[in-house]
């Protein structure tokens, strides 16, 4: 055995070892696939959508749209994309461009693509937001007018105080409430308390308005609208004993981003 004979094992063994990283490819293609399809050689995945941290409405689905591009930056023809959810069961989506309905929430969208030469192209967009049309944290005034009899003596006293209140991720609940201070006269100066909640159907909301003038609640029925993405308006009336009330609301959206 000559000398070089006696280093080949070793030289192979060094070769070998030099040839191994982070990086994996899953071969789907079967032995020779590499060979047989080289235009995807060096590809790369490229999402245009869903984009990271984005906000997508319910009613309108999430467009997802990608390409397999080759190295000298050539549009694959390939189709077998396949996007799935941490918030879905199964694939969401096959395929190059789509629209796609998904349910509400945070969702951490993946795109996979097994090419034919055996390669595996993964892409992740995470923190996509799903929600409703009006979902978000809104702000703005509530005014209470308040008229009651005392003794024969009647009175009257407003007040217009801060508001806010919560739409869920669902697009469909409302939840809220804030306070003001009420001068009636000779019954003197009171705190008023006001907590609403409400279902909201497309642009109309409709709910309870619980005002507490100190000694008791007045529950109020009352009725809204969404004058545009980021609007509401609502007026409201009741009564209960010797007391009549009447309100008004209005509020803007000062945030899209709530808790699921």
């Amino acid at each position: 055995m000559n000398r070089f004979s006696a280093l080949l094992p070793f030289a192979l063994a060094a070769l070998f070892v030099g040839c191994n990283g982070d990086a994996s490819l899953t071969g789907v293609g079967g032995p020779g696939a590499a060979a047989e399809f080289p235009e995807f050689d060096g590809a790369q995945l490229v999402v245009n959508s869903p984009v990271s941290a984005d906000i997508y409405l319910r009613d309108d689905g999430v467009p997802f749209e990608a390409q397999v591009v080759g190295a000298d930056g050539t549009v694959l023809d390939f189709e077998e994309i396949v996007w799935t959810s941490d918030q879905e069961d199964g694939d969401v989506f096959v395929g190059t461009s789509g629209d796609e309905f998904v349910g509400w929430g945070i969702h951490a969208f993946t795109a996979t693509a097994e090419l034919p030469n055996g390669d595996r192209l993964v892409y992740v967009a995470g923190g996509v937001r799903v929600q409703g049309e009006h979902t978000g944290i809104y702000a703005g005034n509530l005014n209470i007018t308040l008229d009651a009899e005392f003794q024969g003596t009647p009175l009257s006293g407003s007040c217009n105080g801060g508001l806010d209140f919560i739409v869920d991720m669902s697009g469909t609940i409302m939840d809220g409430g804030g306070g003001c201070v009420i001068d009636l006269l000779i019954l003197g100066q009171f705190d008023v308390s006001y907590v609403l909640d409400a279902s909201i159907f497309d642009d109309d909301a409709e709910g309870s308005i619980g005002v507490d003038v100190g000694f008791f609640e007045l529950p109020v029925d009352w009725q809204g609208e969404f004058d545009n993405d980021d609007d509401f308006e609502a007026d409201f009336s009741g009564g209960a004993l010797l007391f009549d009330l009447a309100g008004s609301i209005d509020a803007t959206r000062v945030s899209p981003y709530v808790d699921p």
